[in-house]
């Protein structure tokens, strides 16, 4: 994808240049998050977070402790919590 840029409107609002979206796989109605990573602000699909994080129930034969800490990780490594 090449660099590309947004103007902020009055309204403090961004339009997503096409190839933003694409990358993304995102359209109307679609969430996106803003994420601080490593002092930089990271735009992700919020669909893509979701089915990202889903694949940690794949950890059932885990005990619940263990579980429930690797949620907490990911949750506050993805900026959720």
């Amino acid at each position: 994808m090449e660099p590309c840029s947004s103007k902020v409107s009055s309204q403090n609002q961004i339009t997503l240049p096409a190839d933003v979206r694409n990358k993304l796989g995102v359209g109307p109605g679609d969430k996106v998050v803003f994420i601080e990573e490593d002092d930089k602000v990271v735009l992700r699909s919020l669909k893509d977070m979701i089915y990202e994080m889903a694949e940690g129930f794949k950890d059932f034969d885990k005990t619940d402790k263990e579980f429930r800490e690797g949620w907490a990780k990911r949750l506050k490594r993805e900026g959720i919590v």
